[in-house]
């Protein structure tokens, strides 16, 4: 703030104005135009006019006059412009005045290229001109207050007053109230600002128009262009429609107020523009738009760097993109004790974060993303995501992680009613995706995502876990979405697989994974995984679904490298398929070290387990050193898949060495639960199906179609043009060409087409005893389970549980 030096009073008589009347000292001042400087005022405040005095001190050109209303200065311009080098101060005629308010009345937007103050107050500076305000590279301000520039018609006051730009009064009703709010007629002009703009600590920096554009200079240092405020609060607001935004210039977390359904402008920062307001308890940020887009390595950041608890960052827009290494972030500072504050985003349309800083630039592979961090001691706050759809690919990510010290990572929470789509990798082959983790002493946050659709491909991940030098705790990742969760393929470069992973790379332990959706697949080596990559313990990985297959080297583990193999627990409800070299696993010490393979539970009573012959799918509950997991599957049946005792791997693989008994090394698909070096401590694998001995082996499906004949006499034209071909009896056909039915078979020669007659009606089965030869032959609809655990099929509804046939029978026509 710039020391006058003068009082009021003296001013005025060294200008020799005190003996001038208020409408002479207003033709006296109201045609002054500078030579660089434009500041021309209008003369809507009558008497109480607002004087421009050129060469103030220097280049400086001051502002004095205007009505005074208790608090309250009023200041009217037609035009109102400061030039490159100048700077034009506000000057204050007694320490009372709070708040100075500036309308333009012209048709010009206005233009400041230099310096702004105000001199010897902490007033706070309102500017307001609704065709647009400019502020230049080397634009700066000198004020010991907030400051709010924006392009509404009129300031509103507490009273209901108005202080309008548009519909200046010759006489206008000023009052001592408080300004509460900006009020829009129409669409604002835009706010452009290419400069340096700060206001003291504490204070709030607000710029709300139409379009608001945040320009850079293209350069990583200090010096950067910038909108700073050291732990306060900073608005950037766009609004293109009649309205009015509530202001609270005292609010410690969300200065500006929106009414509902109000129509929004859009927001940019271009170029490495910047947003901070680092400092005391970190400060607040809020972007409020319909579009808002950081581009080229643009950031808003507040960081905490005090004892207290951070206030963080809240984001609102109908779109919000973020790209080329741009980052919205709440952080900590090294050494600070107190938490982050929270980044809460709401996004009714699409959130898109792509790209990193490219290469040959400093700080290349940076990547864009909505972060809340630690480095300090303090935890990384919550971050919270809301929208409809959610795109992040080329190395974006979103992500909360404790970087040092005992810091926790904060919690993610993402919800997208329509989809979330994840999707490579940049191009130092950083993943696309959703994180929470730890790198020091403390503990990953958990991951909770809720969507409709969720995809992730070539690469992208989502992942709660733990750093390689951590020694803290991974976390719980649960995945709900309504439709289906599709998982597929490998990063580009590193071949690092898609998927959802709950991990421990340090000492720690590794969090749980639970899924839950009607459909999972997984393909071309995409993952499901807990585990600990050094010495703790893999966690839990759950999964309820209606289906889920996994294709094309596909992963569903719990595995360790020495400590004990994490549970899987799936309950699918109609078909589990595996297929092409695709694995379910807990195996322990997979690198050859201890601890005890985990537990495997398949759960679908109802359904199938399926794979097809020699194509190498396991399921695995092994350990090393330690002590075999256990199977347990439940199923209405499984096909393609055997059970291997260790005795078995030795055998089909010819060898003793603990190092090469892997059910991985057979082309067959196996279920194994061993110790790979000690035959004594091996796991138990329990089958429970209505129709397999698991002491006989299982069924292997026919690598070849059986070709299923039917008479000709199928081609004779029946009087109602309709009927049926049907196979009867409860023994079925074999599961091969070369095998024979079972002792239960139902055998029937072909018989005369003339002597199948239409029953006048269809008797209920009788499940007690076997049907007469002389009964009508008449076709399955359903079957039941009878006393005895076998499963008949029936021609209608009993008494008993009727499930309906998943064999539909093809129509053909023959004679009657």
């Amino acid at each position: 703030m710039l020391e006058m030096g003068k009082s009021w009073k003296n001013l005025a008589w060294k200008l020799g104005l005190a003996t001038l009347g208020g409408s002479s000292m207003s033709l006296l001042m109201s045609n002054c135009v500078f030579a660089q400087s434009v500041i021309i005022p209008d003369n809507n405040l009558g008497n109480e006019s607002s004087l421009a005095i050129a060469n103030y001190q220097n280049a400086t050109d001051a502002i004095a006059g205007g009505a005074i209303r208790d608090r309250n200065l009023f200041h009217s311009f037609r035009e109102f412009n400061v030039s490159e080098g100048r700077t034009a101060v506000f000057l204050s005629p007694n320490g009372n005045i709070q708040n100075i308010l500036v309308r333009v009345t012209g048709n010009n937007r206005s233009e400041i290229f230099g310096k702004l103050g105000i001199l010897n107050s902490n007033a706070n500076l309102f500017f307001i001109n609704p065709n647009g305000i400019f502020f230049g590279a080397n634009a700066q301000l000198n004020i010991g207050g907030s400051f709010v520039a924006s392009t509404a018609s009129s300031i509103k006051f507490a009273d209901n007053t108005v202080f309008s730009a548009t519909n200046p009064q010759t006489a206008p009703l000023l009052t001592i109230s408080t300004p509460v709010g900006l009020q829009f007629e129409k669409l604002g002009g835009e706010i452009n600002h290419y400069g340096s703009l700060q206001v003291p600590t504490g204070k709030t920096l607000a710029l709300v128009g139409g379009n608001v554009n945040l320009f850079g200079n293209g350069q990583l240092d200090p010096n950067r262009r910038t909108l700073k405020v050291i732990g306060g609060q900073i608005a950037i607001a766009g609004i293109s429609a009649p309205g009015t935004i509530q202001i609270n210039l005292d609010s410690q977390n969300q200065p500006l107020s929106f009414p509902a359904n109000v129509t929004l402008a859009d927001i940019s920062l271009q170029n490495l523009a910047v947003i901070l307001t680092d400092g005391l308890d970190g400060g607040f940020i809020q972007l409020q738009g319909r579009q808002i887009q950081l581009t080229q390595g643009s950031i808003a950041q507040a960081e905490n760097l005090s004892s207290e608890n951070g206030r963080g960052i809240v984001v609102q827009a109908q779109q919000l993109t973020l790209e080329d290494g741009s980052q919205i972030t709440a952080s900590v500072g090294e050494n600070i004790t107190g938490s982050g504050g929270s980044l809460t985003v709401k996004v009714s349309d699409s959130i898109q974060v792509r790209g990193t800083i490219p290469p040959g630039k400093r700080f290349a592979g940076a990547p864009s993303g909505l972060v809340t961090r630690s480095f300090g001691d303090g935890s990384a706050g919550a971050l919270t995501v809301e929208t409809k759809k959610l795109i992040i690919d080329g190395g974006g990510n979103i992500t909360t992680t404790a970087w040092q010290g005992k810091s926790n990572s904060g919690m993610l929470t993402v919800t997208a009613s329509d989809s979330i789509f994840l999707d490579g990798a940049s191009f130092d082959d950083f993943p696309s995706g959703l994180f929470s983790q730890t790198l020091g002493l403390g503990n990953a946050g958990s991951i909770t995502i809720n969507t409709r659709q969720f995809i992730a491909k070539n690469g992208g991940v989502v992942t709660a876990g733990t750093g390689k030098d951590s020694q803290g705790k991974g976390s719980n990742l649960t995945v709900n979405a309504a439709e289906f969760i599709d998982l597929s393929g490998v990063s580009p470069r590193d071949k690092d697989p898609s998927g959802l992973f709950a991990r421990s790379r340090g000492t720690g332990e590794a969090g749980s994974l639970f899924v839950n959706t009607p459909k999972v697949i997984l393909r071309d080596g995409a993952r499901l995984t807990v585990e600990a990559l050094k010495t703790g313990n893999a966690g839990t990985l759950a999964v309820n679904a209606t289906e889920m297959r996994l294709e094309r080297q596909s992963k569903v583990v719990a595995e360790t490298i020495s400590g004990n193999g994490g549970d899987i627990r799936l309950e699918i409800q109609n078909l589990l398929l595996l297929r092409d070299r695709s694995q379910i696993s807990t195996t322990a010490g997979t690198a050859g070290g201890g601890g005890n393979g985990g537990n495997i539970t398949i759960d679908t009573p109802n359904g199938f387990i399926v794979t097809v012959p020699k194509e190498n799918s396991d399921i695995t509950a092994n350990a090393f050193a330690g002590s075999g997991g256990r199977v347990q599957i439940n199923a209405y049946d499984i096909f393609g898949i055997e059970q291997r005792s260790r005795i078995d791997l030795v055998t089909l693989l010819n060898t003793n060495d603990p190092t090469k008994l892997n059910p991985q090394l057979l082309q067959t698909n196996d279920i194994t639960a061993i110790s790979q070096t000690n035959p004594t401590l091996n796991g138990v694998v329990d089958i429970n199906t209505p129709d397999v001995d698991p002491n006989s082996g299982l069924v292997n499906l026919p690598t070849q179609p059986i070709n299923l004949k039917v008479d000709e006499t199928c081609k004779v034209i029946v009087a109602n043009n309709k009927s049926s071909f049907t196979i009867a009896g409860r023994g079925g056909i074999p599961s091969s060409p070369t095998e024979t039915l079972s002792s239960e078979a139902v055998m029937a020669d072909w018989i005369a087409v003339d002597s199948i007659r239409q029953p006048s009606s269809q008797p209920t089965a009788n499940l007690d005893s076997p049907q007469s030869p002389s009964a009508n032959i008449v076709e399955a609809t359903g079957w039941v389970i009878n006393p005895q655990g076998e499963v008949v099929l029936t021609a209608n509804a009993s008494t008993a549980e009727t499930h309906s046939s998943w064999y539909k029978s093809s129509d053909c026509n023959i004679p009657q």
